[in-house]
């Protein structure tokens, strides 16, 4: 069987081609795939708030009140517990609006 160089040129060049596109596919990176071992994870910066400086608004008069006898009963937790329940804040910022009604 005969076939002319051109066309096994042609295929050969097909072929390759499509192998450089297949290893191609295999190097880019998945998005949920963990990171390689040889990169450092991302740095995220994160910011301290200086005590009595943290985002967070103030609690009605009546709840302040409520907070502020738990206080006095030395009760932190329960009070804690009172200001995430009413404000729907996280448990760190919960705690930080206590501690500075202390």
């Amino acid at each position: 069987m005969y076939v002319p160089l051109p066309l096994l040129i042609l295929a050969g060049v097909v072929l390759a081609a499509l192998l450089v596109l297949a290893l191609r596919r295999r190097e880019r990176r998945d998005l949920v795939a963990p990171p390689r071992l040889g990169t450092p994870p991302p740095i995220i910066p994160t910011r301290a708030w200086p005590r009595g400086a943290a985002p967070i608004g103030d609690l009605p008069e009546e709840l302040a009140t409520e907070v502020r006898a738990l206080l006095a009963a030395d009760r932190k937790i329960e009070a804690i517990k009172l200001v995430r329940q009413a404000t729907s804040l996280g448990l760190g910022e919960a705690k930080e609006m206590v501690e500075r009604m202390e």
